[in-house]
């Protein structure tokens, strides 16, 4: 089973979060999309395989091609996936982006705090609340 499915393009942040995952948080499962349409592949999977949900989705908001917007969008849009907490991680902290992202659904909105210590801190009390604490509705 996947925690957590983090959509992230960008390579080195990618591989902070997975260093940071397997430093400081072994028991949780996760997998990293860099696309959008590798993530629409992985929830909804093919004509060969099931869908595989995650209990979080944890993603970026600026990627190239189907942005973050898109994928929340998507994501609400369809009974499958619309009950998935979605978390927006991202280093934009411009008021436009919070409200739109909320508007379509995310759960949180969390801005990147750029460090690796800051970043695995916060992941930690992220997870503590979204995967220990709560009763997901799926």
């Amino acid at each position: 089973m996947i925690d957590v499915l983090y959509i992230e393009d960008n390579a080195n942040e990618a591989d902070v979060f997975a260093r940071l995952m397997r430093r400081k948080m072994q028991s949780i499962g996760f997998k990293i999309a860099d696309s959008g349409s590798e993530t629409i592949r992985y929830l909804y999977g093919t004509t060969e395989t099931a869908p595989t949900m995650p209990r979080l989705i944890l993603m970026d908001i600026n990627l190239n091609g189907m942005n973050g917007f898109d994928i929340i969008k998507h994501i609400r849009d369809d009974a499958r996936t619309r009950m998935v907490p979605i978390i927006a991680f991202s280093t934009s902290d411009s008021p436009t982006d919070v409200r739109r992202a909320y508007q379509l659904g995310v759960n949180a909105y969390l801005v990147k705090p750029g460090g690796y210590q800051s970043t695995g801190d916060l992941l930690e009390r992220t997870f503590a609340f979204w995967l220990a604490d709560n009763i997901c509705a799926f």
